[in-house]
């Protein structure tokens, strides 16, 4: 049976598949031909059931994947010698992830590149089942097995003129599929043996990743064993984490990002003390680095934590709701002050919510007029003994400088009344300053970038206000992403950030790499060596020449359009260095 499959012509394949369309997914086993094989007659039906696309222009590109994913890294020795193997067979190498998105490829020769370009063959492009059908990447994945596809057997009409051989990556330990490993030819020049090369290549990605596994795994388990017994321990790299049972309450993802962040900014060499806050409280902790300066990790011996407390320094949010005394806030007037975006109504929110007061009246006081209706509510409420907030007082109008003081006296006229505003003092106009100095003592809220600590908090509660299914999950990596970036708009960046990803990626998992691009390139920024120095003034020279045409650019490079816009991403190159 197998013999007769190289004998079979494209046209009867292509008409087996269209009988199939037409009869439907669900159809008796006719009218599938005897032979054809079993795993391309269930993969045929499933991209049917799917609705998978049969048009060559309707392949999805995606810019998200991680360009230093553990995959990526275990596959890239084994790619470059396969790559050497096939050098002058006019074969192409593809690794996919595990949702069939192509993350790397090898391809010697720039004819060839070019044809695999057409066919979208490419870093980026989807190969899911689900949205092409039947191929050499997605196909393994869900069979999880190998296949060979040849021809009119891919379900896209675009790879007709391909045969593929593809072979599913698992996990050396838990056996999930973690992607696929697949060799392409032209149709008229492949050979079966591409499958036992891609085969063999699998198994050797497999290696390196049991490799890499037991490595990490070894050194941090012998590590943990030396520790344990001196009181709570945690043990951990970037990807890992190992605790006795008093540790456990380190082991969340908020805990985890500040934790190595501190770790990783703080312990270069040697065993360390340092002193971290969690929630308020301070914690000292001694630490041990463990790996090399490229794969850091750590044993953390906690020690002790200390009582909550509030250092010599501007408050957090949080820590201005306790550390307020509730005779200040019925005396007088309070100002809680700092840059836009920092999170001042928030904390005027919490100010309010610890005196046990309802929900306030909140006005902006860019609307307040003597006259007008803002301000009457604003008084009505206060002389009610109610409690008022008055947001961004600095945008008061000039011709309206007497309203702080009729908020004022409301104020010290009625037991009970309470009022917040918020205030940016380098935005203030002089009069203004002069009338605030006369309330209470400010309170300063900082920037959020002298206050990461609190990242994760804010994040939980931004995230936290969001229905379920479209919460998203931010996974520890993405927090320590999130802790590097220096917020130049505070909380509402860090708010505008976390909506927008609950719109695009509802209820799934965010890696750092789904974060704006400036955020997770800062994340993951490292020094080049002097070969990647070397690539990256070249691609700027030629981005330039080129006037910015990223096509243009890679022809005069002698590279595939897709490989330049990996090194872009790799080498930082972005449009303020071209324009620089």
């Amino acid at each position: 049976m197998t013999a007769n499959r190289h004998v079979v012509s494209a046209e009867e394949v292509r008409s087996a598949k269209e009988a199939l369309i037409r009869a439907g997914p669900l159809s008796a086993a006719g009218p599938a031909p005897g032979w054809l094989l079993a795993e391309i007659d269930r993969s045929w039906r499933r991209s049917i059931s799917a609705g998978a696309s049969r048009g060559s222009g309707d392949f999805l590109y995606r810019d998200e994947f991680d360009p230093d994913s553990e995959l990526r890294r275990a596959a890239r020795p084994v790619l470059d010698r396969l790559a050497t193997t096939v050098h002058d067979l006019g074969t192409a190498i593809f690794l996919a992830d595990a949702s069939g998105q192509v993350i790397d490829r090898r391809i010697a020769d720039p004819g060839d590149r070019e044809r695999f370009d057409r066919a979208y063959a490419a870093e980026g492009f989807l190969f899911s089942e689900t949205t092409i059908g039947t191929n050499g990447l997605g196909t393994p994945i869900e069979e999880n097995t190998s296949v060979f596809v040849r021809g009119p057997e891919h379900f896209n009409e675009a790879l007709e003129g391909l045969a593929c051989a593809g072979v599913p990556i698992r996990h050396p330990i838990t056996g999930r599929a973690m992607g696929s490993l697949s060799l392409a030819a032209p149709v008229d020049s492949a050979e079966r043996m591409m499958l036992a090369l891609t085969r063999e290549g699998a198994r050797a990605v497999s290696d390196q990743l049991t490799s890499g596994e037991l490595i990490r795994d070894s050194a941090l388990v012998g590590a943990y064993r030396r520790a344990r017994g001196r009181g709570p321990v945690v043990v951990m790299d970037s990807e890992t984490v190992i605790s006795s049972v008093s540790g456990v309450a380190f082991l969340d993802a908020e805990a985890h990002a500040r934790l190595w962040e501190a770790l990783v900014a703080g312990v270069t060499d040697g065993r360390r003390l340092i002193e971290l806050d969690f929630d308020g409280t301070p914690t000292r902790l001694i630490a041990h680095p463990l790996g090399a300066r490229d794969r850091p990790a750590f044993a953390v011996e906690i020690l002790d934590k200390g009582s909550p407390r509030l250092r010599g320094r501007p408050a957090s949010p949080k820590e201005i709701a306790t550390a307020l005394p509730a005779a200040d806030l019925a005396a007088r007037p309070v100002l809680v002050t700092g840059p836009a975006g920092a999170g001042k109504c928030h904390a005027a929110r919490r100010l309010l919510d610890r005196q046990g007061q309802p929900e306030p009246v909140v006005v902006f006081a860019a609307q307040l007029r003597t006259s007008g209706p803002e301000l009457r509510v604003a008084l009505s409420t206060l002389d009610a003994g109610r409690a008022v907030i008055v947001r961004r007082l600095e945008e008061l109008p000039p011709a309206q400088r007497a309203v702080p003081g009729l908020l004022r006296d409301a104020v010290e006229r009625t037991p009970g009344a309470r009022l917040v505003a918020t205030v940016d003092p380098d935005r203030s106009p002089d009069y203004l300053k002069n009338e605030l100095a006369r309330w209470g003592t400010p309170l300063t809220v900082p920037a959020l970038s002298s206050r990461q600590n609190e990242i994760p908090t804010l994040a939980e509660a931004i995230l936290g206000r969001l229905d379920a299914p479209r919460r998203p999950i931010l996974s520890a990596a993405t927090f320590q992403a999130l802790l590097r970036w220096h917020w130049p708009g505070n909380v509402a960046e860090l708010r505008r950030v976390l909506l927008d990803l609950a719109d695009e990626f509802p209820g799934r998992t965010i890696d750092p790499f789904h974060l704006p691009e400036t955020m997770w390139e800062a994340a993951e920024r490292r020094r080049l060596s002097r070969i990647e120095s070397v690539q990256r003034a070249e691609i700027v020279s030629a981005l330039r020449e080129s006037g910015g045409n990223r096509s243009a650019a890679a022809t005069l490079l002698g590279i595939g359009r897709t490989t330049l816009y990996r090194k872009l991403r790799e080498l930082g190159i972005d449009q303020d260095t071209l324009s620089a």
